[in-house]
């Protein structure tokens, strides 16, 4: 068999589309990530405005609404981004591997052309094992 290498061709792959999914998905939880500050923020303004201390309303909103503003977006589509590169990671490389052993990357030879093939070469091995009976007929 012989094999022939080919040069990389620019075929639109799974990888591409796991790699465009994972930056929309991590887009999308920075953008939510900042809405939810700026929410925190227009939030606390509102309770100042109202006449409520602003070290109160912090204190009160920092947990119960900041942090988990903060966490989730981090968290849910961090980790799905995240999921998502090294799936194409992955997927890049198994698609590479098997296309080394892919049918299409190794020529198939006939029957025909393979024993024309081992007829015509001859190993170390035979050779010596002929120089051998050709010593010993002698």
């Amino acid at each position: 068999m012989k094999i022939k290498y080919k040069k990389n061709s620019r075929k639109f792959s799974a990888s591409v589309v796991f790699y465009a999914v994972s930056l929309v998905i991590a887009l999308i939880g920075i953008a939510l990530l900042v809405n939810n500050i700026l929410f925190f923020r227009s939030t606390v303004n509102n309770y100042v405005a109202q006449g409520y201390s602003y070290a109160d309303v912090v204190k009160q909103l920092i947990p119960s609404q900041l942090l988990p503003g903060i966490f989730e977006p981090i968290a849910v589509y961090g980790g799905i981004a995240i999921v998502l590169l090294g799936v194409g990671i992955v997927n890049k490389k198994i698609s590479k591997c098997l296309t080394l052993l892919k049918g299409g990357t190794v020529e198939e030879n006939t029957a025909e052309q393979n024993a024309d093939h081992l007829e015509n070469t001859k190993t170390t091995e035979q050779i010596e094992f002929a120089e051998e009976i050709n010593v010993n007929k002698a």
